[in-house]
């Protein structure tokens, strides 16, 4: 940017933007496109063009059409990545001194951890040793980064830490990278690759269940320990064995780690047989105090939904002992499913000091004071629970009638704070336009890691004037700027929303809410098992509400198109909310876990419950979370569009789940 051009809209930004965050943004904004605009003679759009010309150059290898664009681009925001591109082509001939050079020069940008192991690599290759320890004086990220530094310790003479390292890496329940097998050579040619501990990684792939690994392991197993191997394969086989084992066995530190491992297979597979072999196993192996609680509580995680008296009876004994807040946690909501106040408090009461202090706790201890002796006595302890962003206050307010106090914090922009991220933040603008949205969100991701606390904050700020609404988002959770409700919640799509808002009758609060919580508005998201785009759509269940829309579907690709995923979210829901008549707690919960699901715990639950008690009682914690946050999203919404503040409808509150 030309300098005097760069002064005159800094000046006017300074005396324009007094107090004015808004002003300020575009302020900035106008700074990163005048300096991504300065490339001599190419337009804006020219550059992006060129750009792209360029990366498909180099990849189909045309290197005098990339050089030639890229020469043309060198004031382009992306310069740096077609620098990392043609840097990286030949990384393998660079020199040392070049490739200091560029980790100096480009040291903020997200893809130089790339270039440092695609280095090691490199160096690893050619066998230069010494050169990778001085380029990586420490341990490396990466499993097979550590693989090729510890292997180069060896080559380099220090094997007592090539050892320790190759130790630690031998030690896995799963696959280890394949560049570690030089290095596990040298264990084992130093005798320090033995028996026992091939015993030790048998017993971690025991745990994680990796029967493929187990066989693997014991096939190299020497002496009498083999059969000791075929011993382990035998029992993770056959769980039922494990009382006789523990009995007939020797208690070593391998035995009992085999019996426990074997007997969590057992409860696993087996409970009503686990409980019977509990005492036999546990007494074979002189399990101390500490150690039998904790197989108990194992196998009491399994029997919760137990019918059976005698079960039911072994589990309480052992939990009214457990130290386990999580399984207590549980317990309790047995108790609420059966509608039992005194159990209720029974189990509430056995939780640590520290535990009974949060919030949720408190709210149910005002529940069972107000069961056991009246409203007037809960009413204290519901009142102290006021005023707080969380579900329990909120919930406590609605017993009381009271009106509901959501805290909300405002910053005010301070465009010094983010001079230091000016390349960054061109970048990302630029990325974003060319919709190369997950690069973008790795600057961003980079950018966060290197700012202060209030840095995050103004790049919370401008991430939402820019309309960047996944990243406000982001930068709002790292900098845990909780009482934000702009940058946490914003107002993304509005268009597409307030269309299929009025198209399915849905509040435009509920459909914001509900997409925020299934992707923070991050276009491209694409969950675990997959579902895909700002509602989390299924591709199957896409597919189908299309066909019930009548609407042409064509593929879960399209599922990232803001309008669509909208179009065919919102309508899922909508059929959703008609099938469990307009009650958005069946509604959410199903759009989470599934319908089946929903009208399962409907079930169970038999008519016991209240709308707050039902939402406890959700077996699932990520669908029991899912629903409180997409009722609390729907207020905070409410909150910033100025609409009046509700909780649960009277047909929710009033119904019996």
């Amino acid at each position: 940017m030309p300098p005097i051009e760069n002064s005159i809209i800094t000046n006017a930004c300074k005396k324009s933007a007094v107090g004015m965050r808004r002003i300020v943004s575009v302020c900035f904004a106008a700074l990163v496109s005048v300096q991504a605009t300065a490339s001599f003679a190419l337009s804006i759009d020219d550059q992006r063009t060129k750009y792209e010309e360029a990366v498909s150059a180099i990849k189909r290898n045309d290197i005098n059409t990339f050089k030639k664009l890229k020469r043309q681009l060198e004031d382009y925001p992306l310069y740096p990545y077609l620098e990392y591109r043609d840097f990286t082509r030949s990384l393998s001939s660079a020199k040392k001194s070049e490739l200091d050079t560029f980790l100096d020069t480009y040291s903020d940008l997200p893809f130089i951890g790339t270039v440092r192991g695609r280095y090691i690599d490199t160096l690893a290759s050619k066998r230069q040793w010494k050169s990778l320890l001085a380029f990586q004086p420490n341990v490396p990220r990466g499993e097979r980064y550590q693989c090729q530094y510890y292997y180069a310790h060896s080559q380099a003479g220090d094997k007592a830490l090539a050892f320790s390292g190759a130790k630690s890496l031998y030690l896995s329940g799963t696959s280890v990278d394949s560049a570690c097998d030089k290095l596990f050579d040298v264990l084992k040619k130093s005798g320090k690759l033995n028996n026992a501990l091939v015993l030790d990684r048998m017993l971690l792939a025991f745990d994680k269940r990796n029967r493929s690994l187990m066989r693997y392991l014991q096939k190299q197993l020497t002496g009498s320990d083999a059969q000791q191997g075929k011993q382990v394969i035998a029992l993770y086989d056959n769980p039922r064995n494990v009382a006789t084992f523990s009995k007939k066995s020797k208690v070593t530190s391998l035995n009992q780690r085999l019996t426990r491992l074997t007997f969590e297979r057992l409860a696993r597979t087996n409970v009503s047989e686990a409980v019977k072999q509990f005492k036999r196993t546990t007494d074979g192996q002189h399990f101390d105090q500490y150690e039998r609680q904790e197989m108990a509580d194992y196998v009491a995680s399994r029997l919760m939904s137990t019918d059976k008296a005698a079960l039911e009876k072994w589990r309480d004994h052992w939990l009214s002992q457990t130290a386990n807040q999580s399984l207590l946690e549980r317990r309790f909501r047995v108790a609420l499913v059966d509608d039992d106040w005194k159990d209720m408090s029974r189990w509430l009461s056995a939780m640590s000091e520290k535990e009974q202090d949060k919030i949720k706790w408190r709210y149910w201890q005002a529940r069972i004071t107000q069961e056991q002796h009246g409203s007037d006595a809960a009413k204290e302890q519901f009142t102290a629970l006021l005023g707080e962003r969380n579900f329990y206050s909120v919930a406590a307010a609605m017993h009381l009638g009271a009106p509901i106090d959501i805290p909300y914090q405002t910053t005010s922009l301070n465009i010094e704070t983010l001079q230091p991220f000016r390349p960054a933040l061109s970048r990302i603008s630029e990325l974003l336009i060319l919709d190369k949205v997950s690069a973008a969100k790795r600057e961003w991701q980079n950018v966060l890691s290197q700012a202060d606390q209030q840095e995050k904050a103004m790049l919370a700020a401008f991430a939402t004037d820019s309309k960047w609404y996944h990243l406000s988002v982001q930068a709002t959770i790292s900098g845990k700027m909780w009482g934000h409700l702009e940058y946490r919640f914003p107002v993304a799509h509005r268009w597409w929303f307030e269309f299929f808002s009025k198209e399915r009758d849905l509040p435009l609060t509920t459909l914001l809410a509900l997409s925020r919580q299934e992707s923070a508005f991050y276009t491209n998201a694409v969950s675990p098992v997959g579902a895909r785009g700002l509602m989390q759509l299924m591709p199957a269940t896409a597919k189908e509400t299309s066909k019930k829309l009548g609407f042409r579907y064509l593929g879960k690709s399209t599922l990232s198109d803001p309008g669509i995923n909208i179009r065919l979210g919102s309508g899922y829901l909508r059929m959703l909310l008609d099938q469990f008549d307009e009650n958005r707690i069946l509604a959410f919960a199903a759009y989470n876990a599934g319908p089946h699901r929903a009208n399962k715990w409907l079930k169970e639950s038999d008519g016991n419950l209240d709308a707050i008690a039902f939402i406890e009682a959700i077996p699932f914690r990520e669908t029991r979370g899912y629903v409180q946050n997409v009722l609390m999203y729907d207020i905070y919404y409410r909150k910033l569009l100025g609409l009046p503040l509700q909780f649960l409808h009277d047909s929710e509150m009033q119904r019996r789940y």
